[in-house]
């Protein structure tokens, strides 16, 4: 007795349902995922550093003074020692009272209570761009002379990092495609075509990559930055 019509769209849905299924499946058994790694080495050739000069006295106005005369100071001998006006840039400028308990200036309290000044301190920063690192020492050094009694955040950079990545991102597909090829030979099955290919890592630290050690504010060492990538692959297999 054939089915009713009434039944017909829904057996149809059926064995549709089970058609795909079974697609679904095969393509699942055809398929391998796999992730690749490759790291490439690199010398940093660009550094960044923050100089600062830090200024205190009683009259806020005798410190302003003091600390915008040695900031000049400061950046005079860093342009004498090469560095652009480009690669200079004040970060950061702040002048901010003192507390009696915070301060080494002796004062008394006003005679309506309100918190006493004991004085004032300023502080200027510059952050730099150095372009050739075999002088970093020797700007240091010559900005220290100068006045400079703040230096933070030394951070090293590989300026060609992008050409660097491609060649590791070309490894790390490599990468994945042999380690796919060993589990279609273990599999007795043939390796086909990439079918879908993401890169999982992220940024690199923005591109900045801290100093190994650095002693009595001269000697410094860039060593060497390591540049990741990690890239999600599947592949066709073939009987």
């Amino acid at each position: 007795m054939l089915p009713s019509l009434a039944v017909r769209p829904a057996l149809a849905a059926l064995l549709l349902a089970g058609a795909l299924g079974v697609a679904q499946a095969e393509d699942l058994k055809h398929v391998i995922a796999i992730n690749g790694e490759a790291t490439v080495g690199a010398k940093p050739d660009v550094a960044y550093v923050s100089i600062g000069v830090a200024s205190a006295g009683k009259v806020a106005r005798d410190v302003l003074s003091a600390n915008s005369k040695a900031t000049g100071d400061v950046l005079a001998a860093l342009k004498a020692a090469g560095i652009e006006a480009k690669d200079l840039q004040t970060s950061g400028f702040s002048v901010q009272p003192v507390s009696p308990q915070n301060s080494k200036f002796s004062s008394s309290s006003n005679a309506d209570d309100t918190p006493a000044i004991a004085g004032y301190t300023v502080s200027n920063t510059v952050n730099v761009t150095l372009r050739d690192l075999p002088k970093l020492g020797d700007v240091l050094d010559k900005a220290v002379n100068a006045g400079a009694n703040s230096i933070e955040g030394i951070q090293f950079v590989v300026s060609n990092q992008s050409v660097l990545l491609d060649g590791a991102r070309k490894a790390a597909l490599a990468d994945a495609r042999r380690k796919a090829q060993v589990y279609a030979d273990a599999s007795g099955l043939k390796l086909g075509k990439l079918v879908e290919l993401s890169e999982n890592s992220g940024p690199i630290g923005g591109g900045l990559y801290r100093a190994k050690a650095m002693q009595d504010s001269v000697p410094i060492e860039s060593g060497e930055s390591t540049l990741n990538v990690t890239v999600s692959a599947r592949f066709e297999l073939g009987d």
